[in-house]
């Protein structure tokens, strides 16, 4: 039931097309995607985590937040993505409260991100795309998907808090599974050679299933497409 198993099959069945395109230019095939996955998954049980702990995502749209996130889940561990434009505090807050061991971090919130793993309580390290602890982690040989049950969580989700502190709501694979399901089967069917548009956030807007057609071409330049078979 996990997940991850949507790209290792991409990976395999749909090897040398683009899995991850920044505009027109392709970032990664699905093979290599499934790969970086396996080796960024690896990479996360060697830093002593265990299946069921939380990992957290800081990041702003960007190609290695998809990598990040289904090494994930890869590895057996609960997904945190966190909405970028909140502010330290707020990342300390939920960083601390959902009980996230690492952090990734994009570049642009480094400089806020990084030195939380000083004063959060439990969080080890932050590790920020492209930098050397990023690139320590795609230099092993990676490991096998992780087996996961249909209720196990694989995403902790939080709230905007408008009502209080925010409040983390667990996603099974078994939801997600039957999320995406549901995209095809009530709204619209998306063939292996579609792309998908990725124009809201990453960590809570933009869903998996937002389809780039209708969008005007400068938008489309600009945001990140990926699309996953399954």
């Amino acid at each position: 039931m996990n997940v991850a198993a949507w790209l290792e099959k991409c990976g395999r069945s749909h090897a040398t097309r683009p899995g991850i395109a920044r505009g027109d230019a392709v970032h990664l095939s699905f093979a290599d995607w499934a790969a970086r996955v396996r080796r960024i998954a690896g990479g996360l049980l060697l830093l002593g985590c265990r299946p069921g702990d939380r990992v957290a995502i800081t990041m702003t749209n960007c190609a290695e937040f998809l990598e990040a996130e289904f090494a994930i889940w890869h590895a057996g561990l609960i997904a945190v993505p966190v909405n970028a434009k909140l502010h330290r505090n707020e990342f300390a807050y939920i960083l601390e409260h959902s009980g996230a061991r690492i952090a990734f971090a994009s570049p642009d919130l480094a400089e806020t991100v990084a030195p939380l793993a000083d004063s959060v309580a439990g969080l080890e390290r932050v590790i920020v795309a492209g930098s050397a602890d990023w690139r320590r982690l795609l230099a092993g040989d990676g490991i096998d998907l992780v087996a996961a049950r249909g209720d196990d969580p694989a995403w902790l989700f939080y709230t905007s808090g408008t009502t209080g502190r925010p409040k983390g709501a667990a996603l099974t694979h078994r939801n997600l599974l039957v999320a995406v399901l549901s995209y095809y089967a009530d709204i619209d069917h998306v063939a292996p050679t579609d792309g998908v548009l990725q124009a809201a956030p990453l960590s809570h807007g933009a869903g998996r299933n937002n389809r780039n057609i209708g969008n005007p071409p400068e938008v489309q330049r600009r945001a990140l497409q990926f699309s996953i078979a399954v």
